[in-house]
């Protein structure tokens, strides 16, 4: 897909990738409406893009009738939407006893009943309009379980058979579905996870957030069904499904044993 003067939805717009994504997608010709909690981290990025390439809608994604208002803005301000990216997500720390019944429905919320609200909000847009694009950012995570973020864990694995179904049910109406999996970046994703255990650093090296927005890009032109980041990221995903005991005692080992 050719990028100039196409409409993107992006959630978790105010830091980190979606932040850095905004402006590739603006420096690629797209106009962007961005979507986080934050307004003054919003209103940041669109004075840096110019109101004409982007507008900003402080919003929880969590909220059901948020995702009509989001569609709603857009559709008045640039006339069709032809991306959605669900970029927004939050983690959990914590041991499986230990999970609060509040930080549990957060998570689920936001990494999954947000995507599904949104996605839901812009089939009316993109049918209307010929078609679209939905990219579901997810994680290694959600391709294999790791110590202390069950949650987060079951929130990406259930995003990715959502997009797996969604491609199938939508594609008579041209609507496309690509997924991101991303290892780890250099974002305050820690910072602002919930619970109460400190997770021990990825041994895996962090990218920074504007080499994982060029990806995301790259997506949106190219339409591939799924795209990992990085080749180690591949490489854990194979080697989880090939020899799932070893890893076990790896990752168990590590983020459990050891801290």
């Amino acid at each position: 897909m050719k990028l100039s003067n196409k409409v993107i939805i992006l959630t978790g717009a105010s830091q980190g990738i979606g932040r850095a994504a905004a402006y590739k997608f603006v420096e690629a010709g797209s106009k962007v409406v961005l979507v986080a909690r934050s307004a003054d981290l919003l209103n940041e990025v669109v004075a840096d893009l110019g109101e004409r390439n982007a507008v900003a809608i402080p919003a929880d994604i969590r909220q059901r009738d948020t995702s009509n208002l989001i569609v709603t803005t857009a559709l008045d301000r640039f006339g069709h939407v032809d991306i959605l990216v669900n970029n927004a997500g939050v983690g959990v720390y914590d041991m499986c006893e230990d999970v609060t019944a509040q930080d549990l429905q957060a998570v689920i919320e936001t990494n999954l009943l947000g995507p599904i609200y949104l996605t839901q909000a812009c089939i009316p847009a993109m049918r209307a309009s010929g078609g679209g694009l939905v990219i579901n950012v997810s994680s290694i995570a959600g391709k294999r379980g790791v110590p202390n973020m069950a949650p987060y864990s079951a929130s990406k694995a259930a995003l990715e058979r959502l997009t797996e179904s969604w491609r199938m049910e939508l594609g008579p109406d041209n609507i496309r579905f690509s997924l991101l999996v991303l290892g780890t970046a250099q974002t305050n994703f820690k910072q602002n996870a919930l619970g109460s255990r400190q997770q021990k650093p990825s041994p895996m090296k962090r990218m920074p957030p504007e080499q994982v927005a060029e990806f995301m890009v790259r997506i949106a032109e190219r339409e591939p069904r799924d795209t990992y980041v990085r080749l180690l990221d591949r490489v854990f995903v194979f080697v989880s499904t090939r020899f799932p005991g070893l890893l076990d005692r790896v990752l168990g080992g590590y983020y459990i044993k050891s801290s």
